[in-house]
């Protein structure tokens, strides 16, 4: 078998894209592993913001463009015949395609080329990827993973990969892997995935990395696929965790790191706290951010009072929305007064309020307007800043299937701007986000 692999983190295909501490965890936790067993690896991230051959795009707010964050390069495209109703741009968002191709031509014809995928609707990036792959290495073989084939493994069959990864569990992912490249890559536990620090040094050069310091999400949310992607709920242990960590503060000289957890602070105490007790210790003077947001059930004075000590900046909780007759049909995760006492905890550690922003989930199916406007009013009551999460339907889900008019053989219309405005939801949705910058 040949040892020479590309891994590809193809462009975003959508209207908007934001480069929120994006990077592809999974492909570089892969790429250690494959060199740990003696292949050759490049990386070619599409999404590479910091790649010189990017064209350089200055938006978003000034504490995330600090942070390394900031708008992706867009080649504005025709729309998919079915969008064009809606009134927005349609774009490859990331490098240009034809300094992708060149970066190709100039790599040695390798034998694999492995493309990753994050949302079910940004399928097309991978399907670009891969012919453009198949015309300059012919005679390379193709796998596709991520969360797009697990999610729709029956569309995913229809683009002529020579393999399709179709699970999201790490030790099930190597072991396919290991059959179709016939190596043993021995994982048989988590602990033996994560044994290998992520593959960041693949880039020339980094604003920040990621870290996932757990495994899965203990809730089933009625919205959300977790429960499909991971069946348990699993934590790494501290001392690796700090060591990962530190190298990354040593290694690439970086000052911000994003939590990729689903559920941080779940098991807080046996957990998340020893962390932040050991990262209070050390005073390394790095700032952390919560792009996923995290529980406030489980934020505890000393929680909030440890988060602040050791540098954490972007702070975000999930609310959803403020009806308590939805959080309990959607799930039950959080509640109104969870919320009101963690906020009164982060603000007496010493956060400010504007430091605070609360998800809530526009265009859940059900959702009344007056519901929508209840819950900003409510977030913003306790001068914390309400953030629109817009709502996209996404298979498995319960709240996929409570959607009677969604086409069920297309991904694209799990979009959640397609879905925003197939819902006639958008005028609403404008007109809050009007009421938010202005306040």
């Amino acid at each position: 078998m040949g040892k020479k692999i590309v891994l590809i983190n193809p462009w975003i295909y959508d209207f908007t894209a934001f480069d929120l501490w994006l990077k592809p965890l999974g492909l570089l936790y892969l790429a250690s592993h494959l060199m740990n067993r003696g292949y050759e690896v490049e990386l070619l991230d599409c999404l590479n913001r910091l790649d010189p051959d990017c064209p350089p795009v200055s938006r978003g707010p000034r504490y995330l463009r600090e942070a390394g964050c900031g708008s992706y390069y867009k080649e504005i495209l025709p729309r998919p015949s079915f969008f064009r109703h809606i009134p927005r741009y349609w774009g490859r968002f990331g490098l240009p395609l034809d300094k992708i191709k060149s970066r190709m031509e100039m790599l040695p014809s390798p034998d694999w080329v492995f493309i990753t995928t994050g949302m079910t609707y940004w399928y097309p990036g991978a399907v670009v990827a891969k012919e453009l792959a198949q015309k300059v290495w012919p005679e390379a073989q193709t796998v596709w993973g991520g969360i797009y084939p697990i999610l729709c493994p029956e569309h995913a069959d229809n683009w002529g990969f020579d393999y399709v990864v179709k699970v999201a569990d790490p030790v099930l992912v190597m072991k396919e892997l290991g059959g179709i490249l016939g190596t043993d890559f021995k994982v048989e536990s988590y602990e033996d995935f994560f044994s290998l620090k992520p593959a960041f040094f693949l880039y020339p050069q980094l604003s920040y990395t990621v870290l996932l310091t757990s495994l899965g999400c203990p809730f089933h949310c009625s919205y959300c696929a977790s429960g499909k992607l991971y069946s348990s709920f699993w934590h790494r242990p501290t001392e690796e965790v700090i060591e990962e960590i530190l190298f990354s503060k040593e290694q690439y000289g970086i000052k911000d790191i994003a939590f990729y957890d689903d559920a941080l602070l779940f098991q807080a105490e046996k957990h998340f706290l020893p962390l932040l007790k050991k990262l209070a210790e050390l005073s390394l003077d790095l700032h952390f951010h919560l792009p996923n947001s995290i529980h406030p059930a489980y934020v505890t004075p000393q929680i909030a009072q440890l988060m602040k000590k050791v540098g954490f900046k972007t702070l975000r909780m999930s609310l959803e929305t403020a009806s308590p007759w939805w959080q309990e049909k959607t799930g039950g995760k959080v509640n109104n007064y969870a919320l009101e006492r963690a906020t009164r905890y982060f603000l007496e550690a010493g956060f400010a309020p504007q430091d605070i922003e609360v998800y809530l989930l526009f265009g859940l199916p059900g959702i009344s307007e007056e519901e929508m406007i209840s819950s900003i009013k409510y977030v913003k009551s306790w001068g914390l800043k309400p953030r629109l999460s817009l709502y996209s339907p996404i298979p498995s889900t319960p709240d996929y299937y409570k959607i009677n008019n969604l086409p069920p053989d297309e991904p694209l219309f799990h979009n959640k701007i397609a879905f925003l405005y197939q819902s006639g939801s958008n005028s609403l949705y404008q007109k809050l986000q009007k009421e938010l910058r202005s306040s």
